[in-house]
């Protein structure tokens, strides 16, 4: 059996991906897209990981999906502060996550 991850009061931001704001969401959808490109459970531990599922997470909440992951990757590169900031958003949500869990 296949537990979905608990989603309580995700936090919110809006970032510029592709030259457009993008309201980001932790979603289901983020991570069904997540398990569709890697062929696995959605577990990131590594780095390619990690920027997969960021990039699931920028495509599904801006919903356009001809933004490629290299694009993706070619703005982080040149913006190095927007990851630092997806990381930021993602630590957020998932310490908001582990505050309710305890409750």
């Amino acid at each position: 059996m296949y537990i979905l991850p608990h989603l309580p009061f995700l936090i919110y931001t809006i970032m510029t991906f592709n030259n457009k704001e993008v309201e980001l969401k932790y979603s289901i959808r983020a991570m069904m897209m997540y398990e569709n490109i890697t062929n696995s459970s959605f577990n990131p531990k590594n780095l390619t990981d990690i920027l997969t599922f960021f990039y699931c997470v920028v495509v599904s909440s801006m919903k356009d999906y001809d933004y490629s992951f290299e694009q993706f990757i070619d703005e982080l590169d040149n913006e190095p502060s927007k990851l630092e900031e997806l990381t930021n958003w993602m630590n957020g949500n998932i310490n908001n996550q582990n505050t309710f869990k305890k409750n």
